[in-house]
């Protein structure tokens, strides 16, 4: 009970911080359609973020969410998307901010970065390059924008999605920190039939998408560590302490849907440590799951 209680308290901490500027990393959320206003439920994905990152943050994207008028609907979330990264990064310099969403969410998540090139939808462009340096990750459940042989996509899946992505150029400066995930059979990210794959990869992802976030932030991190100045020509060549390594490079290869990026490549960086990692997300995922979903974002 303690334990969901501190689980409880670090996403209720992360949402309502009085420090705008949060000294882990900063979470935006777009829940799936029809969900209630809020994070909905991939906010159990920022939940167990929040506990793996001290000081991390979250904020829900408000748009409406809702299947009448999708294009305007999609369109809303990804303009509050670039809205909120934009305010964020501006008051925060220096920000690691990482992307959320679900369903529809998760296009407006990639249309935010990417810009919107899926027919039938008005064009949008991508993400201001200034911004760029501060999302470090992005990571969607069930995109109806879905694009089959995206460098980025994870899970069992295909097909393309409802709405497939025509052009994904602009995407190519973030393919390193997108994971989309979308399996077979998923009405919308796969156009199957099963209704139920839609609302599985909660139960089936929820580690694996925590830890490519805490993956890529750590790394994000590594790649502004100040160097050790080389030493003069006339002094004399000190080794280096016993344990000193080069700070691991992330692989651009997308992880196998079955396991977890940051487990199988084993590469972290200095921001979390990793002894115990996969032990503590999955009993914050189980935690999330049964607690924090029920109590704080009002659903059974």
């Amino acid at each position: 009970m303690n334990l969901a209680l501190l689980a409880l308290a670090s996403l209720a901490a992360a949402q309502t911080a009085a420090v705008p500027c949060a000294t882990g990393i900063h979470m935006l959320v777009a829940r799936g359609s029809t969900e209630l206003p809020g994070l909905g439920r991939i906010g159990v994905v920022a939940g167990n973020v929040s506990l793996l990152i001290p000081g991390s943050t979250v904020a829900a994207v408000n748009y409406p969410a809702t299947f009448e008028q999708y294009t305007i609907s999609e369109a809303t979330g990804a303009a509050m998307f670039a809205k909120m990264v934009g305010d964020y990064a501006a008051a925060c310099p220096g920000a690691k901010i990482a992307l959320l969403g679900y369903s529809q969410g998760g296009q407006a998540v990639m249309d935010a970065l990417c810009g919107n090139s899926e027919a039938g939808f008005t064009a949008s462009a991508d993400l201001v390059a200034g911004y760029r340096s501060s999302v470090v990750a992005a990571v969607t459940f069930g995109d109806p924008s879905h694009t089959l042989n995206a460098p980025w996509n994870v899970g069992t899946s295909n097909n393309t999605g409802i709405f497939p992505r025509q052009n994904f150029t602009s995407c190519e400066p973030y393919t390193d920190m997108i994971r989309g995930w979308c399996d077979t059979g998923d009405v919308y990210c796969d156009r199957g039939n099963n209704t139920k794959t839609h609302g599985s990869y909660f139960a089936n992802y929820t580690l694996d998408a925590a830890e490519f976030i805490v993956e890529r932030y750590n790394a994000s991190l590594a790649t502004t560590l100040p160097e050790t100045p080389a030493p003069s020509s006339t002094s004399a060549s000190i080794p280096p302490p016993t344990g000193t390594s080069t700070p691991p490079t992330t692989s651009s290869a997308p992880p196998a849907s079955t396991s977890s990026t940051a487990a199988s490549s084993g590469a972290r960086g200095p921001g979390v440590n990793p002894t115990g990692v996969s032990l503590l997300v999955a009993s914050a995922s189980v935690i999330l799951t049964s607690c924090l979903l029920p109590m704080v974002l009002g659903m059974s």
